[in-house]
């Protein structure tokens, strides 16, 4: 190659890599209106992207759906056939710096977001409010999608007041087991799986379908270390 092809080639990482920092680093938008999304299909779910995306932000909007286009694809992979026909029916919504959480996100309530000052109509679909973060993020949590789609499975297919997933939640928080765990930074640190019974859900859907950002990792090191959580998910994402 070039002095000056690698040159360009350089110029072109540092334009992107400024482009995403600068949007991530804008201030929050909370309320940002439907219609200025544009809806696309991206492996059978509906995506519904910021304009700014497509527009004056179109390098960043280029890869942030490169990505998503490559996890939903992950998630057809890995997820049971019916129950992947489920989370194909939670739309997405693709943004440069919207809405509440700072990265990703599944709106479970709708009079929460309108009570909040939150477009509504985001209500039961998953948001990754921030296309920057979402690029830097996945390094670390590769199964970022999956884990907010499993919040909507755990929601709109089996309810959140699921009686297995409770039971099995709070058996694990009294055994202890995940009070001083590795995390992929080289850290020790409780287990955010123990937030709630939902954070655990899909905590350990991360492991058992791929790679998780907390010990358990993966699908053998969730059997060993919970053994009654893998057979409860096991069953669950196969009903």
């Amino acid at each position: 190659m070039s002095l000056s092809s690698f040159s360009w080639r350089l110029s072109v990482l540092y334009l992107v890599s400024w482009l995403s920092f600068t949007a991530a680093d804008e201030p929050r938008e909370k309320l940002v209106a439907t219609d200025r999304y544009e809806s696309q299909q991206v492996e059978g779910w509906t995506v519904r992207v910021n304009r700014r995306l497509l527009n004056e932000d179109k390098q960043l909007g280029q890869r942030a759906l490169k990505l998503l286009e490559l996890k939903l694809f992950e998630v057809k992979l890995l997820v049971p056939p019916k129950a992947c026909e489920k989370l194909q029916k939670v739309p997405i919504w693709l943004g440069v710096n919207d809405g509440h959480a700072p990265c990703a996100e599944y709106h479970p309530n709708r009079e929460w977001l309108k009570d909040n000052g939150y477009n509504p109509d985001k209500a039961k679909g998953v948001e990754i409010g921030c296309a920057a973060k979402f690029l830097d993020w996945v390094k670390q949590q590769p199964m970022m999608v999956l884990h907010e789609l499993a919040h909507a499975y755990h929601d709109q297919v089996l309810s959140f007041d699921h009686a297995d997933v409770r039971q099995a939640f709070v058996r694990a928080k009294e055994s202890r087991h995940y009070e001083s765990i590795l995390r992929v930074n080289d850290r020790r640190e409780r287990a955010y799986a123990m937030t709630n019974p939902q954070e655990y859900f899909a905590e350990c859907s991360e492991a058992f379908f791929g790679q998780n950002d907390f010990y358990p990792f993966v699908r053998v090191e969730l059997k060993q270390h919970d053994p009654e959580m893998f057979d409860l998910l096991a069953k669950l994402w196969n009903e």
